[in-house]
């Protein structure tokens, strides 16, 4: 992935933040007809290996199970906060000579799939559940399916572990702008896109005119 320097994350707590926040992924895997693309929800388990453990399910009907596996390379693909910058939002300083752009977030994750088993495939589906239900006002839980219910989903589902052997991560933020316009942009999107003005303004906070 291409970037700049000025386009690093501020902290390794920064990325693990996106990717939780994120919490679904595109995943591509190379396989002998090529790329294979895929959406999947994921966990991030911190504690397991040097980078951290990333852990999802698929279909067994979807061809990227074959890939999965034979634990083929593979990357997922988290994205942040996003968003078209206008010039329009730039002071005229006296003129707004700055190009257009669009600032992102995005990490990916390089590894290769372990194909888990019947009861680790049962374990993630109940923690996947519990993160994403987490704080709901009457948050729904698993045994809501019934008695049998998760028995007979099971069969048709392949979880897998992606243990993340390299990461790539891009916070644009406009840290390669002017200050005057960068912070143009974030006074724009205060109200329009706060995660986005958020996010500028964390990664812009220590540079000065």
């Amino acid at each position: 992935m291409y970037s700049k320097p000025e386009f690093a994350p501020l902290s390794r707590d920064a990325v693990f933040g996106l990717i939780e926040a994120a919490a679904f992924a595109t995943v591509v895997t190379s396989g002998p007809q090529g790329l294979v693309v895929s959406h999947l929800p994921f966990v991030l388990d911190r504690t397991r290996g040097a980078n951290g453990t990333l852990v999802s399910h698929l279909a067994r009907a979807n061809p990227h199970n074959e890939l999965i596996a034979q634990g083929l390379e593979t990357v997922a693909v988290f994205q942040g906060p996003h968003g078209y910058i206008s010039s329009s939002w730039y002071p005229r300083n006296p003129v707004r000579d700055s190009a257009p752009t669009w600032n992102f977030a995005v990490v990916h994750c390089h590894g290769r799939p372990v194909p888990l088993d019947a009861h680790a495939t049962a374990r993630h589906l109940l923690q996947l559940v519990d993160v994403l239900e987490k704080d709901r006002e009457d948050r729904w839980r698993m045994r809501e399916l019934g008695p049998g219910g998760m028995e007979r989903r099971i069969p048709h589902i392949i979880g897998f572990d992606l243990p993340i052997e390299r990461i790539e991560a891009k916070f644009k933020m406009g840290q390669d702008e002017r200050l005057h316009d960068t912070g143009g942009a974030i006074s724009a999107l205060e109200e329009k896109d706060p995660a986005l003005a958020a996010m500028m303004k964390t990664h812009n906070a220590h540079r000065q005119d």
